[in-house]
């Protein structure tokens, strides 16, 4: 089994935001990683995804109400609790690529 690349490492994916078309590579390599390393949470993709961009760009990412997930009530407690997997990364990634007009998802 191989493991996910720290932030700083000379291999991760890379993105700029200047080069919108080449997002979809973006996602392209980071997927391979995913399966290389057998992430299948949704949740851990996803922070993997913003884990490898800039600051600016990974708080921009991380906003998308789809990383979160939908926020519901309990019972026992006055403030709202993340549902579990409310959204996928597939649907989080779709509203990403909604956020770069010229990039497209190529899956």
């Amino acid at each position: 089994i191989s493991f996910m690349l720290t932030r700083g490492h000379h291999t991760v994916p890379k993105w700029d935001e200047e080069k919108v078309p080449e997002l979809a590579q973006y996602f392209r390599e980071l997927e391979y990683l995913f399966r290389d390393c057998q992430v299948n949470d949704d949740r851990q993709k996803k922070d993997y995804a913003v884990q490898y961009l800039t600051y600016d760009t990974g708080e921009t990412w991380m906003s998308v109400k789809e990383y979160e997930g939908k926020f519901t009530p309990t019972a026992t407690h006055d403030k709202p609790k993340p549902a579990a997997c409310a959204y996928t990364y597939e649907e989080w990634k779709v509203e990403i690529f909604k956020l770069y007009p010229g990039s497209e998802s190529r899956d």
